[in-house]
Formats: structure tokens, C-alpha cells, sequence
């Protein structure tokens, strides 16, 4: 079995077979970028050298020139936020992938971002690592179930989770914690919750 050559091995070869200089090699090399997709676009393979479809089944590949598809490797992005879409002529586009995320309509749900962080209110919400804790700092009583929405920052359009206490969680006590993690990627967010009660503070 032949072994397979690096890419430093495959420069020189091409060198000596071409009668270049590296440079001129690295640009033709560079030139071409190829990718291997399933049938529902997403990426599986990118490289610069032809991939060997026996190891891909029910897969397609196509070669891009590599200056069509920067957008792959800007931003820091990763090719798992792209797809590939194939139009009705068997040309491939590179696509930003779709992402859904739930949304509040704050016309109708007439929410309040949390911001105040004194302890001199009715409602206080902190967190951890792994939970999040509603604490009733006044003389309050929890008649229905308090939602909190999380946010990106100042941004009550886009919902990254949502924390629900029932009234049965403060029967005991006045303190309620619910496991859930915080939000991943996001080392600042808002809070918005319906209010129904007069003060809300958060951590």
C-alpha cells in the first residue's frame, strides 16, 4: 500500500514535476478548495486535496474556488454553521445555516427587563453554573406561575431560555430553584418576566 504524501511532500513532487518555484505551487494548490455534503447540505469534509468518496457514502463533493468561499473561514465561524445548496444546474452555493430560535411578541406579553440588583424588592432572581433560584424578599404570595425570560443582552426578540416557577414550588418556603444551566456562549444576558409584582432585582 502507498503511503499517503503530506502536503510539504506533495508541494515538492509538484515542484520537481512542474519545474516551479513553491510559491507558484502553493497558489495552484490553494486555488481549489473541495467539499464533501450529504443530501441535506451539511458539510462533512473541506480540504485542498480531492477527497476519496469511497469513505463518503451517499455523499456528493464539489470543488469551490477557494476565493468564492472566504465566508467559511472568516469570523471564526466553523464549517458546521454552513450548508452547501445545489441549484437545478448542479452549481453549489455555500450557505449560512439557519438557526430558529423561539421568539417573544413583546407587543402582546408586555414583558419588563430586570435591571435593577437591590436586595430592597419582592422578587429576586440569581443563578449559578447549573440553577436558577427566585427568592420573595416582601410579605408576597405566588398566585400563578412566574416566567423569566432570558435574553440576549437589551434583546427581548430572541429567546435563549425560559425559567417557570410554579406557586406549588413556594409552598414550603420562600426560596425556589430550578435546575437549568446558563445560557452557552453568552457571558451577559437580560432577564424580562411579566410583572406582577411591584420590585424584581437580579444577581
Amino acid at each position: 500500500m502507498s503511503k499517503e504524501l503530506t502536503p510539504g511532500e506533495r508541494l515538492a513532487l509538484m515542484k520537481k514535476e512542474e519545474n516551479k518555484n513553491y510559491k507558484d505551487i502553493q497558489r495552484k494548490v490553494m486555488e481549489y478548495t473541495y467539499m464533501v455534503y450529504d443530501n441535506a447540505g451539511n458539510i462533512l469534509y473541506k480540504g485542498l486535496q480531492e477527497p476519496d468518496m469511497t469513505n463518503y457514502d451517499d455523499c456528493k463533493s464539489y470543488k469551490f474556488k477557494t476565493s468564492d468561499i472566504k465566508i467559511v473561514d472568516e469570523q471564526g465561524k466553523s464549517v458546521g454553521q454552513f450548508m452547501i445548496e445545489e441549484d437545478e444546474h448542479g452549481v453549489c452555493f455555500i450557505k449560512i445555516k439557519e438557526t430558529k430560535q423561539p421568539k417573544i411578541n413583546v407587543k402582546t406579553d408586555f414583558l419588563t427587563e430586570i435591571t435593577d440588583t437591590s436586595i430592597d424588592c419582592d422578587v429576586y432572581i440569581t443563578y449559578t453554573d447549573t440553577d436558577w433560584i427566585v427568592t420573595l424578599l416582601s410579605d408576597v404570595t405566588v398566585k400563578q406561575t412566574l416566567n423569566f425570560y432570558v435574553t440576549p443582552p437589551k434583546d427581548p426578540h430572541i429567546l435563549l431560555d425560559k425559567i417557570s416557577l410554579t406557586p406549588e414550588m413556594f409552598t414550603n418556603s420562600d426560596t425556589a430553584k430550578i435546575k437549568k444551566e446558563l445560557p452557552e456562549n453568552h457571558t451577559s444576558f437580560s432577564i424580562y418576566t411579566h410583572k406582577i409584582f411591584e420590585k424584581y432585582s437580579r444577581l
